[in-house]
């Protein structure tokens, strides 16, 4: 997780041996200070899928979306996921930022390695489950990521009834509450596909620090 959290601070790895522990210090206070006040909770749901085009439907949702058409055309089921480490993690951020903005990046960089982590075990344990039915877990696929609308948040958390069920809303601008929050959409296919490589080859964004890489030794 070090180097995950160092990438969202903006670091690579390759540091001198003393930034490196001035960094390793840093980020184990703010692991400590996370653990205390963080409380992961989720929510998911199983509805059936279809797709016809660049439109996605799964239950009563209807997306339009061609990114997410493309990750799901093979799909007959798929999950609705939300995720969130809980407010105070919002509050703990929000009261070292008044005191230091180097803690305060350290913290956010923190808990967005947390709540990946945290959604990570989760993805896990579906593609375990999954394994045994003979089925394949495909990757989370959120809004705001390619044409999939940031704006189906709301849909989301409304289908989940994710306020009463893990405290997590969203405002008039798309944004989620508590902030080191997930939503996606996880599809159920009958084909095995090597998810990580398949997302991150069809993924616009190609200087990702966090992209897939080849392994040279195979």
């Amino acid at each position: 997780m070090y180097d995950e959290i160092l990438r969202y601070m903006g670091h690579s790895s390759s540091l001198s041996e003393e930034a490196a522990n001035q960094f390793e210090a840093l980020i184990s206070s703010c692991l400590e200070k996370l653990s205390s006040v963080s409380y992961p909770r989720h929510v998911i749901r199983q509805f059936p899928c279809s797709v016809n085009d660049d439109h996605v439907t799964i239950g009563t949702l209807n997306i339009k979306s061609g990114k997410l058409a493309v990750h799901l055309n093979d799909c007959t089921q798929a999950y609705l996921f939300a995720a969130t480490l809980g407010i105070d993690v919002d509050r703990l951020i929000s009261q070292h930022s008044l005191i230091s903005s180097a803690e305060a990046l350290c913290l956010q960089a923190c808990a967005a390695a947390k709540i990946e982590e945290y959604c990570n075990d989760i993805d896990s344990e579906i593609a375990s489950n999954l394994g045994k039915e003979g089925l394949f877990y495909k990757q989370r696929f959120s809004p705001g990521y390619g044409d999939f609308d940031i704006t189906y948040q709301a849909d989301v958390l409304n289908i989940l009834n994710a306020h009463k069920i893990i405290g997590l809303t969203v405002t008039e601008t798309h944004i989620l509450v508590p902030l080191k929050s997930v939503t996606a959409v996880i599809g159920i296919s009958s084909k095995a596909i090597d998810c990580m490589k398949s997302k991150c080859k069809n993924c616009e964004i190609a200087n990702c620090g966090f992209r897939y890489k080849e392994d040279p030794d195979g």
